[in-house]
């Protein structure tokens, strides 16, 4: 509210004074009763306040009281008139009427000013709002382009850190693919090196005539050698060129080059080979022709002086006959027929000869045939020798129990300790040593309880270990190695034992020998097969060939892990069985009958097992051997054999041949394993 209204206010204030003065004055003057009527519209009279009346003093009554004496108390007594009280009473009441009127209007000018206040304050604000919001939108103007201004430098430098990033991962990959590039060249490298060092010793170890057939050979290896290391030459200094990919394949294909040389050097030298056994046959043919036509002149020779000689004693003869008496006639044709039957005796001896080293050398060897034979008089020997226990049934009992002793500790022998193979080793070998065992009836036998039981124990074990190529080893081929580390043991313990093994294998397979046995005229063919490693069953029937196979391989296994195990250090540092044997029977099996499917197989596993050791032992010389297994007896194997067993000897020979090792056999025994 302004101060003008204010003004106002108050000057209607005091006129409504002034009024309600008016007002008391006329009921003061107004006497009487109060008509009944219409009421009359109130005089306003206009008074100033000057000219206001006096109003009239009201009568007074005093009275003197005396309440004691000496003191006297006027009491006044004022009686008032009723007017007077009707207009002090109106008085009163317009009093109210204006303090409600002006409280009224002290609340309605507040109520104003409070509500002009609040609008004013509404209004500011309104103004302080839309300043605010005026404001708002500028600042938000504002941050937005900061934000926006922000949004772009965080997209620029997220996308420079996204290149960065990007770049240094084009890098890592580039050095990845270049580590890899590097490391499969290197591993191309040091196989290509290796293959190249092979080849190379191989035309080292060739005489001059092959290396001058061999030279374009030769001039291709060291153009593949320089293209080779001009690639890792390009490599290490880091060219483009070198980085590619193609790198790799490039040194992939020189490997292979070099394998295909490699293969091409091997072929051009079989031939050679081939062409060289081929003019040294023919050369050996020449002389053997020469040799026969000096021998066939020698005996001509010999038949023309021995006719001659003839001649000479008839002619003799008869000038004794003329000039003698009858008596020494009949004396003459005693001193001549010794000596005429003298040269008719020796064709028979000579073609006897010829026969039996015709037989030899297409069969067995005549050494081998010697020691073959020794081994089998040595084993009828001892069955003979041992007869009288075998059949003697008051000792039937005590056979059992020494069968009993001898197969629980032969079939626990395994290579799972060292300890267990001792274990075993020592139960058998005290058993031969003459110390009591007890049996399951609880009484104790020794091998000295009969004079022929040591050798009857002998013969029973060397067949029992024979026997587990049937059982054992068969099935699993690393099983020999602890049955032959324990049988060459026994061998130098007791010498005889060795013997009967070897007789019992070779029973079971003469081809170890190498042995071809020839079918005699009144054998049949089921006797024959016998006689060579079959076996008949109770009915009769032949064993069937993959049957017979399976356990021939077994016990060449076994007899490869013989040859090449040792025994027991602490039995001996000799070994009885050496490699020797596995050398004389690898030369000696190439010069005997090829038999189909049987010969291949022997060969195989001969070579799997010792091929290493005599690689090891023999080096070029073994080579050479199996270069000639590989050329000159497969051929004639093939004539033979056109089975699976030969395709394999030749698929394992051309993979040893091409490789250059052979790898050991698995199981092998380490050296000092008990």
């Amino acid at each position: 509210m302004s101060v003008d209204d204010l003004v106002r206010d108050q000057a209607r204030l005091l006129n409504m004074q002034s009024v309600l003065q008016h007002a008391a004055i006329a009921s003061i003057t107004c006497t009487g009763p109060r008509s009944l009527g219409p009421d009359r519209k109130p005089l306003r009279l206009e008074i100033k306040q000057d000219a206001l009346p006096v109003l009239p003093v009201h009568k007074v009554a005093t009275k003197v009281v005396k309440t004691s004496p000496g003191i006297e108390l006027i009491e006044t007594s004022v009686f008032p008139d009723a007017n007077i009280i009707n207009a002090s009473i109106a008085k009163r009441e317009l009093a109210e009427e204006c303090k409600r009127s002006v409280k009224l209007q002290l609340q309605e000018i507040k109520e104003r000013q409070q509500s002009a206040l609040n609008g004013q304050k509404a209004l500011q604000r309104q103004a302080e709002q839309n300043q605010f919001y005026a404001h708002s939108r500028v600042q938000r103007k504002e941050n937005d382009k900061l934000l926006q201004q922000q949004a772009e430098q965080l997209a620029k430098s997220e996308l420079e850190a996204q290149q960065r990033e990007q770049q240094t991962l084009l890098k890592r990959n580039n050095q990845k693919l270049l580590l890899l590039t590097i490391e499969a060249v290197s591993c191309c490298h040091s196989r290509f090196c290796g293959k190249y060092e092979k080849v190379a010793q191989l035309l080292l170890t060739l005489d001059t005539e092959s290396v001058q057939a061999c030279a374009a050979i030769n001039q291709e290896l060291r153009e593949l050698a320089q293209q080779f290391d001009q690639l890792v030459g390009k490599l290490k200094c880091g060219t483009s060129e070198a980085l590619e990919l193609n790198s790799i394949f490039t040194a992939e294909q020189y490997c292979q080059s070099l394998d295909k040389l490699e293969v091409k050097l091997h072929q051009q030298l079989t031939e050679q080979e081939q062409q060289q056994l081929i003019k040294a046959k023919q050369q050996a043919e020449e002389k053997e022709k020469e040799r026969l036509l000096l021998l066939e002149q020698q005996r001509q020779k010999k038949q023309e002086e021995q006719q001659q000689q003839e001649q000479k004693h008839q002619q003799e003869l008869e000038a004794l006959l003329k000039a003698a008496p009858k008596a020494e006639e009949a004396q003459q044709p005693a001193e001549t027929t010794p000596s005429a039957a003298a040269p008719a005796a020796a064709p028979p001896t000579a073609a006897t000869a010829t026969a039996t080293s015709g037989i030899s050398t297409s069969y067995v060897h005549p050494t081998r045939l010697a020691f073959y034979n020794e081994i089998n008089a040595l084993y009828q020997s001892k069955v003979d020798a041992v007869k009288p226990l075998q059949t003697d049934e008051a000792w039937k009992k005590y056979r059992t129990n020494c069968q009993r002793t001898i197969n629980v500790p032969l079939n626990a022998i395994t290579a799972s300790s060292p300890q267990h193979l001792t274990t075993n080793f020592d139960k058998l070998y005290n058993f031969f040593a003459g110390q009591p065992v007890r049996t399951m009836d609880g009484s104790n036998i020794t091998i000295n309880d009969h004079p022929l039981a040591r050798d009857y124990c002998i013969l029973l074990m060397a067949k029992k270990f024979v026997s587990q190529t049937d059982t054992a080893i068969s099935s699993n081929p690393q099983a020999a190695f602890p049955f032959a580390s324990v049988i060459n043991t026994f061998w130098k313990l007791l010498p005889d034992f060795g013997k009967i093994f070897l007789a019992y294998m070779y029973k079971e397979s003469p081809y170890l020998v190498p042995y071809v046995i020839p079918q005699q005229p009144d054998q049949t063919p089921e006797q024959y097969l016998k006689t060579m490693g079959y076996r008949l069953s109770d009915n009769n029937e032949l064993e069937k060939p993959d049957m017979f196979l399976k356990r021939q391989t077994g016990i060449a296994r076994l007899y490869a892990a013989v040859i090449m195990t040792p025994s027991r250090k602490i039995d001996g540092p000799a070994q009885c069985f050496g490699l020797d044997e596995a050398w004389r029977w690898l030369t000696h099996i190439t010069f005997v009958k090829p038999l189909p499917d049987i010969c291949a197989t022997m060969i195989m596993e001969m070579l799997q097992t010792l091929g290493f050791e005599l690689w090891r032992a023999y080096g070029t010389n073994f080579l050479k051997l199996l270069v000639y297994i590989q050329t000159v007896y497969i051929p004639q194997l093939a004539a033979y054999d056109e089975g699976g067993p030969k395709t394999r000897l030749e698929m394992l020979l051309s993979k040893f041949l091409r490789e250059r090792q052979i790898p050991q056999a698995v199981g092998v025994l380490p050296p000092g394993f008990w």
